[in-house]
């Protein structure tokens, strides 16, 4: 129940990062890892860390997908569930680690902007 819990309150990106900065820049990457270890998380170990893309075309989407591959994480291109776009779920096993989760921020914003896409953030359950 508290991994579905956290789950849902790591989203980072979109509305949450919105949220969270309120204007402001800051690092909302480290925001949620901090969320983590204070939920218990064991941030050494491996996570199944979920990030999340979308794009107004399946076709976008799939040629985001090939892209997001080259980065080492597993893609599912379906319908998001709003029905309003279409949602490249990227999933990767790492240690949660800032300077790998900032890169791939970067990256996966480059890769949503190229496709008129929107990178929507990362998510992770608790990890003891």
């Amino acid at each position: 129940m508290l991994t579905g819990l956290v789950f849902s309150l790591l989203l980072v990106g979109g509305v949450f990062s919105r949220w969270l900065n309120r204007g402001a820049e800051a690092d909302a990457d480290q925001q949620v890892l901090n969320q983590l270890r204070e939920a218990g998380s064991n941030l050494v170990k491996p996570h199944d860390v979920e990030f999340f893309l979308y794009f107004p075309t399946e076709q976008s989407a799939n040629a985001a997908a090939l892209e997001l591959r080259n980065e080492g994480v597993e893609v599912e291109v379906k319908m998001a569930a709003d029905s309003s776009a279409w949602l490249c779920a990227a999933t990767k096993r790492m240690v949660p680690e800032h300077g790998e989760l900032s890169r791939l921020r970067i990256t996966f914003n480059a890769i949503a902007k190229k496709f008129d896409g929107e990178y929507d953030g990362w998510g992770t359950g608790v990890v003891n």
